[in-house]
């Protein structure tokens, strides 16, 4: 390796001893400055590779969309010390499909965001988050590419790990348990006998110290095939798996 206007290349080979090493030389000054700006360049791109935004097409470029998002409550914090805030924007662009083996589908509204989990449960007054912890909240509307079939993803944030793991357990087998929402960010009817007939049973996973719950149903409202539909499963098992996917970094 050569720099510019110098003829005498850096060697790979190992340092010379001490009593061979020429301080104050225009070569060794030059040696230095070559090395130093290969550390920074280093230094740099591994900070863009490790701490890539996971909303961003490119890292570092910020969100690839500006669609309104719907707040209830008081919003997410967010800060310059977050990297990752948790936002519905940044983690599910509305410009990014959503594509797994034949299921084709995008995010179809601003969505709803806010820190009172309570707000994602068809009867707050049965607030089985109430002592789980639950940080935050981001709840998205996914529409297959026909537009037939409908998927409400909800993502809930706690401090740790266990504390996910735990709400999961509580939240797995509770079909109806939480709101849908619909393509223009309203909620479903909130009754939890109306969702048994329409909406598929939920898919719930605990992915670092977030829980995903996913539930899909057909756009005019008739009821899943049984024992199991291909459509809304097919369509559950894409946003589950893009949801999940989305945290696995934070």
């Amino acid at each position: 390796m050569t720099t510019q206007g110098d003829s005498r290349s850096i060697s790979d080979g190992p340092s010379e001893t001490p009593g061979h090493v020429r301080n104050g030389t225009r070569g060794g000054s030059r040696r230095l400055f070559v090395w130093g700006g290969v550390l920074v360049a280093l230094a740099a791109g591994g900070w863009v590779v490790a701490s890539p935004h996971p909303g961003d097409w490119l890292p570092g470029l910020g969100p690839s969309s500006q669609d309104k998002v719907t707040v209830v409550g008081s919003p997410p914090p967010t800060s310059a010390t977050d990297p990752n805030p948790f936002t519905v924007e940044g983690y599910f662009p509305s410009s990014r499909p959503i594509e797994l083996n034949n299921y084709k589908g995008r995010r179809s509204s601003g969505g709803r965001q806010g820190n009172d989990c309570a707000e994602t449960l068809r009867d707050p007054a049965k607030n089985v988050l109430k002592d789980t912890g639950c940080q935050g909240y981001l709840t998205v509307s996914i529409s297959r590419q026909d537009t037939k079939v409908l998927t409400s993803v909800t993502v809930l944030r706690f401090a740790d790990d266990a504390a996910a793991a735990k709400a999961a357990g509580l939240i797995q087998g509770q079909g109806g348990l939480l709101t849908f929402v619909l393509p223009d960010s309203t909620i479903a009817s909130p009754s939890a006998a109306a969702a048994a007939k329409s909406d598929s049973a939920p898919r719930v996973e605990a992915v670092r110290h977030y829980v995903t719950v996913t539930t899909s149903r057909y756009a005019d409202g008739h009821p899943p095939n049984v024992p199991v539909d291909q459509d809304l499963d097919e369509a559950s098992r894409a946003a589950s798996y893009t949801a999940g996917t989305a945290f696995v970094w934070s």
